[in-house]
């Protein structure tokens, strides 16, 4: 599955209203500009975005495709809600994907594979250094499907990478903390160690613990996030 590209801040004359506003939106949920379970005024993004209702819907269809947004029968679209329920249903289906993929591309890694994920790793370090998170996670998920796509497991790559979409608000969240950006550049390095010595076993180990690590900094990221959400709706006793 192609990752989606950046979204350009304006509207080039070549593409299509409703590839543009889905990119934009998408980016604004990830960087959470959107909140979770916001409610959406549709009006008011289509104006923000200078263009019609039909786009902007066409553009929500699909983000309710890929579980982004929630289209809810005589109500408002809502920005689909996150909790450490579902951070742990869907990085479990990842670590058991993930697992498998990893294993399966040590058979057919070659020397080119390996250097082109080099390279992203290191545009990655670059990024780091500068702070560039957002270009950071984008390369993560690069990184991650150019390894699975080695398996040759069409179906099993289709899977993971839907459960990589519904985890890419949590990935954003993870990413959000340049020491948890280095840790991930440290674990990536270690997966290309593996996949440079044709160990699968060794591969299956280092990606297994890079899934985990995720979850378990979101065990305690989820809970501070609702809480300071919380705080915020809680009128203010002093006004």
């Amino acid at each position: 599955m192609p990752l989606p590209p950046s979204a350009p801040a304006q509207l080039p004359m070549s593409w299509r209203k409703q590839d543009w506003a889905y990119l934009r939106l998408r980016e604004w949920i990830l960087a959470g500009r959107l909140a979770p379970q916001q409610t959406l005024d549709q009006e008011g993004l289509a104006t923000e975005l200078g263009i019609s209702r039909v786009p902007l819907r066409q553009a929500l269809v699909r983000l309710a495709a890929e579980g982004l947004v929630v289209d809810r029968p005589h109500q408002r679209w809502m920005i689909t809600p996150v909790s450490l329920a579902d951070a742990r249903d869907v990085y479990a289906g990842r670590e058991a994907m993930e697992v498998l993929l990893g294993g399966a591309a040590v058979e057919a890694v070659t020397d080119k594979d390996l250097d082109e994920l080099v390279e992203i790793v290191e545009e990655q370090r670059w990024v780091t250094e500068r702070g560039d998170l957002a270009r950071f996670a984008l390369l993560d998920r690069q990184f991650h499907s150019a390894i699975y796509g080695l398996a040759q497991m069409p179906h099993s790559l289709e899977v993971l990478e839907r459960l990589r979409t519904l985890s890419d608000r949590y990935i954003a969240m993870y990413l959000s903390d340049l020491d948890r950006a280095t840790t991930s550049l440290r674990e990536h390095a270690a997966m290309i160690d593996a996949l440079r010595a044709r160990d699968a076993d060794r591969m299956r180990a280092v990606t297994r613990d890079h899934v985990r690590g995720g979850i378990t900094a979101l065990n305690r990221l989820l809970p501070e996030l609702q809480g300071r959400t919380e705080d915020q709706k809680r009128p203010d006793p002093s006004a």
